[in-house]
């Protein structure tokens, strides 16, 4: 994954975000800890769907 500069400051809970600037996955930011980690989940309903912690610094906002 490539380092996002700037998404720590502003992302916070609720917002959409993607893993990759091309991404086509949208997820939603359910919480963030004071490490810098994110519990995100997936805004499609399917079978299977769960939430996972990833670097915020990862993330990329998306476009709505």
């Amino acid at each position: 994954m490539t380092e996002n500069r700037g998404t720590r400051t502003l992302l916070t809970n609720g917002d959409t975000v993607m893993l990759h600037p091309q991404g086509v996955s949208k997820f939603k930011i359910l919480s963030i800890d004071e490490d810098g980690h994110a519990l995100i989940e997936s805004l499609l309903d399917s079978p299977g769907k769960y939430a996972f912690s990833v670097a915020v610094k990862f993330l990329v906002p998306a476009k709505s």
